[in-house]
């Protein structure tokens, strides 16, 4: 069996964010959300971000960083103009520890995109363990 080796992203991500994340009012054309919780670490990179009305690049990379016999999943978050939240479909890694998947997307919505984040969490079937939110 073919063993992946991961690094967690908590350090990389934590100079990431500090280094690229912008408002989309700054019009910034990428920047970075992830967050590290028990058992789950991802992150999303959001390109073509120069306004709320854009459709955006996305990049998910989430990894089962504990050996607990719990999936992780990941999702894009989003604020439109009246401030109302929306969670995006979930993506899911059932690999097991040690392991990342990785996805590539793009998002947008007619209420705009007036600000992105993500949500990564572990699982128990169905049912939410526990979880973090980050915003770019």
């Amino acid at each position: 069996m073919k063993k992946r080796t991961i690094a967690t992203c908590t350090g990389a991500a934590a100079l990431l964010l500090a280094a690229f994340a912008t408002s989309p009012a700054q019009a910034a054309p990428t920047a970075y959300a992830g967050c590290t919780t028990t058992g789950a670490s991802g992150a999303v990179k959001i390109t073509n971000w120069y306004g709320p009305g854009e459709r955006v690049g996305l990049e998910f990379n989430l990894s089962d960083i504990e050996p607990d016999n719990h999936h992780v999943r990941i999702r894009l978050i989003s604020e439109q103009h009246d401030g109302k939240r929306v969670n995006w479909p979930w993506r899911k890694n059932f690999r097991g520890s040690g392991t990342t998947e990785t996805w590539t997307s793009s998002a947008s919505d007619d209420a705009g995109l007036f600000e992105l984040g993500v949500q990564v969490a572990r699982f128990e079937g169905e049912r939410l363990l526990n979880s973090c939110t980050d915003w770019a």
